[in-house]
């Protein structure tokens, strides 16, 4: 299947995966590098300039282990089932992006394997929009519920914003709708989240008061 193909599919798949309306990210270009990202950065909002951001919101593949009522992409569903490697996926970001489509990406995932190994493939893919094509634009990541804390933190310092889907609000309904999961699998990652947002926040703070300016 070719690239095409696969971004009809993934793209249409990503629908019902919830963005924010604001990257709460301010970067600037830089010379010889690749774009660049502002507060008002994510899915068609507005910079205070009136400029339109977009982003290319896209599923990193709609293949699933998880057979949860609810999804379009369950493993029972009798849906065409696709996957972008990571340079696939880097390589049409870069593409979208010169030709003006797009500011950035939003990348979700069905889960592929296993929650770890999805997290690599999305990894990867940041790594390689990050260091390869040194893009500095907007990238929002979808945390993968059940993977290892050290794979999230990866990914967090890979993207600009990181959100989870909080699928059902207790045990119960998961256990009915879900049965393969947990609820401290989708809470985990959100403590996490939390917590290296507040760490990071006071190392920043600690670095203000600890610094000596010389004339």
């Amino acid at each position: 299947m070719n690239i095409v193909d696969k971004l009809e599919i993934l793209a249409d798949a990503a629908k019902y995966d919830v963005a924010c309306t604001s990257s709460g990210v301010d970067r600037g270009a830089r010379r010889g590098q690749l774009g660049n990202a502002l507060a008002a950065g994510c899915c068609h909002s507005f910079t205070p300039d009136g400029r339109c951001i977009s982003l290319l919101k896209v599923l990193m593949t709609n293949v699933c282990v998880y057979d949860c009522a609810y999804c379009v992409n369950r493993a029972s569903n009798d849906v065409a089932r696709v996957a972008f490697t990571p340079r696939e996926l880097a390589d049409l970001t870069i593409s979208f992006y010169r030709r003006n489509y797009i500011e950035g990406l939003f990348v979700s995932s069905g889960v592929i394997k296993s929650p770890d190994y999805t997290t690599e493939l999305m990894i990867e893919t940041l790594r390689i929009l990050r260091d390869e094509y040194g893009f500095r634009g907007y990238i929002h990541a979808k945390a993968v519920p059940g993977t290892s804390p050290e794979l999230i933190d990866r990914l967090g310092h890979l993207a600009d914003r990181m959100s989870v889907n909080l699928e059902l609000p207790s045990q119960k309904s998961l256990a009915l709708l879900c049965p393969q999961k947990r609820k401290q699998q989708l809470l985990a990652p959100m403590r996490q989240i939390r917590d290296s947002m507040a760490e990071d926040a006071d190392t920043r703070a600690l670095m203000r008061k600890n610094t000596t300016y010389y004339s």
